[in-house]
């Protein structure tokens, strides 16, 4: 019974911390939302290839210290940047319709 228990706590442990990642995917998109409004006032373009060029680089770093497949790690960079674009375009969008 104690194997059924530890694993019970670890199935436990693993909604939790899916809970906290989607809890912080909600928190980035605020923040990309926050500066699609500022990108938007300041008649700047969506993608800031520098910018992620950048945080390219930090999230493999990151991946290498962590021990984290680095495959994986651009792969979900590369989905949160391009919800991140998607909420900021839609932004834009309807800005334009609401003049």
């Amino acid at each position: 019974m104690k194997r059924r228990d530890e694993l019970e706590n670890l199935r436990d442990e693993i909604n939790k911390v899916t809970i906290e990642i989607l809890t912080l995917c909600a928190e980035r998109f605020t923040l990309a939302r926050k500066i699609g409004e500022m990108k938007a006032n300041m008649g700047l373009p969506i993608e800031d290839l520098k910018v992620e060029e950048n945080l390219k680089h930090k999230v493999l770093e990151k991946c290498r210290f962590l021990g984290v497949d680095a495959e994986f790690g651009l792969k979900l960079l590369n989905l949160l940047l391009d919800e991140s674009k998607k909420a900021q375009r839609k932004l834009i969008e309807q800005g334009k319709t609401d003049k």
